[in-house]
């Protein structure tokens, strides 16, 4: 059965909540005197990474397969209510928390109102995480053009070829900047598009992958259970800093594509897929926009500020993260939908339907 034509796709939301549950745990550590060099943090965002890139090439290869075009307007619109409003409104209320003098910082504001903060240094720990929500921002911008314009058979070589660049940009990065230009060897959109385009690859390739019986057989042996641990081993601090920059980035991130498919097909037939697929998981997982987003200011190892405690700071992601998703998240998805109808009639369907039948929410 291809679950792929579920209007869900099964496990995804309870590798969300692995990927949240790795920030959260990598920015809590620290407080507690507990560093490490695992960095599950960067880990649990190269699984949002690899999972945007799966799930947006997905939805946009079933378009094409039913229009053989993309509604580009629709798409924006549906990637714009879906993300802005829990953006904003996390930025809104650290703008007044700035200004009843909360918490004090000066000028990283502009780049994160225009999801640049990955090519400009953040002043401060509250907007650093802003990141990575820039990368996805320019992914969404960028690719369905891209995709239009190579088509399906030819975009697999450009992702390919930018799975095969990404490592060498970092590298050259590292050594005209060596540490100190951390934000474009870390967290520039070149340096991370080799993350993007796994995920995409595995959405292009994904029915023939899944007629392939050798790839069938890696996919449900044994073996399986050691990529995990490979996964958290390949992606720590390895010296020397030129193999983790290089290869090691690029090889996490295959690693994590395998993951996301084993969990996929295997979410009804194995202990750990079932789990994956339980209440709790699926729930933190729908809810991991913003808990991304709130984890940041409660969990700030530099200061000594009272919602910062333990476990203050756990009760703050909660509140926030609760209010956010059901006041923003789930309201401005309602409002959409209502808007969707109105705007964007339904164009009937070809005869031949799509392999890869992905929904976004």
């Amino acid at each position: 059965m291809n679950v792929l034509v579920n209007n869900r796709i099964p496990s995804l939301d309870g590798l969300r909540t692995i990927s949240v549950a790795l920030v959260v745990l990598s920015h809590f550590l620290p407080m507690v005197g507990a560093y490490s060099t695992w960095n599950v943090g960067l880990l649990g965002v190269k699984f949002f990474f690899v999972i945007s890139g799966f799930l947006i090439t997905g939805l946009l290869l079933k378009e094409i397969d039913k229009t053989a075009t993309v509604n580009l307007t629709k798409f924006y619109f549906r990637r714009t209510l879906r993300i802005f409003p829990p953006y904003y409104f996390y930025l809104f209320v650290l703008f007044l928390a700035v200004k009843f003098d909360v918490v004090s910082f000066t000028d990283s504001f502009r780049p994160a109102l225009t999801y640049t903060s990955n090519y400009f240094v953040a002043d401060t720990w509250y907007l650093l995480h802003t990141w990575s929500l820039s990368v996805e921002e320019q992914f969404y911008l960028i690719f369905p053009f891209v995709l239009l314009l190579f088509g399906r058979r030819r975009i697999a070589w450009l992702l390919v070829a930018l799975i095969a660049v990404s490592p060498a940009l970092r590298l050259l990065d590292y050594q005209y900047y060596s540490e100190a230009g951390k934000m474009w060897i870390y967290y520039g959109f070149h340096a991370n598009a080799d993350g993007l385009a796994t995920g995409c690859l595995l959405a292009v390739f994904y029915e023939r992958l899944h007629k392939n019986e050798f790839y069938l057989r890696l996919l449900n042996s044994r073996l399986m259970i050691a990529v995990p641990l490979l996964v958290v081993v390949v992606n720590s601090y390895i010296d020397p800093r030129r193999f983790y920059l290089g290869a090691s980035f690029t090889i996490s991130n295959l690693l994590i594509a395998l993951c996301i498919d084993w969990a996929i097909t295997n979410y009804r037939s194995n202990p750990v897929g079932r789990f994956l697929n339980t209440a709790p998981m699926e729930r933190i997982g729908v809810m991991s926009y913003s808990i991304y987003l709130w984890q940041q200011p409660f969990l700030n190892h530099d200061t000594v500020l009272w919602f910062n405690r333990f476990p203050y700071n756990f009760i703050g992601i909660a509140v926030f993260s609760s209010l956010s998703y059901f006041a923003i998240e789930r309201f401005s998805l309602r409002w959409r939908a209502q808007i969707e109808k109105k705007l964007f009639k339904p164009k009937p369907l070809q005869e031949k339907l799509s392999p890869v039948e992905i929904t976004v929410s």
